[in-house]
């Protein structure tokens, strides 16, 4: 359910409600960006391809928490591994950093400073997957 009020100070407050029952509203000068808002949430709902605001506040770190409790699957060896690559190269650089404020362009430069040699001897052995 979705609705657009005007408030007592003449802003519009568009406002709906998530999958999960929880409210989000935005408040607008215009009511046609209010609408135009709403417009472009409800259409993302319907299609599936919604994402809740307050996901990206999450840090990569917790992510990471998460995920790795999702591995039960994997050899011991091969958590080992992943643990040490993690806390010896990822951790560091991208632990307390909130997932909506990772940028790609950030990410590749910091694959392409961890993969070259910085005496001209060419890659180093160490992978990203």
């Amino acid at each position: 359910m979705a609705s657009i009020k005007k408030r007592d100070d003449g802003a519009w407050r568009a406002r709906y409600r998530d999958e999960a029952g929880k409210e989000h509203a935005r408040h607008f000068a215009r009511k046609v960006d209010a609408q135009r808002w709403l417009d472009g949430v409800t259409t993302a709902v319907v299609t599936g391809s919604y994402v809740d605001p307050r996901a990206g506040l999450v840090t990569v770190g917790e992510l990471h928490t998460k995920w790795v409790g999702t591995q039960g699957h994997l050899k011991t060896t091969t958590v080992a591994t992943r643990a040490v690559t993690w806390s010896a190269h990822v951790e560091p650089r991208w632990a307390r950093m909130a997932v909506a404020d990772v940028q790609t362009s950030a990410v590749r430069s910091w694959v392409g400073f961890r993969t070259w040699s910085p005496r001209g001897r060419g890659l180093r052995r160490w992978r990203t997957r």
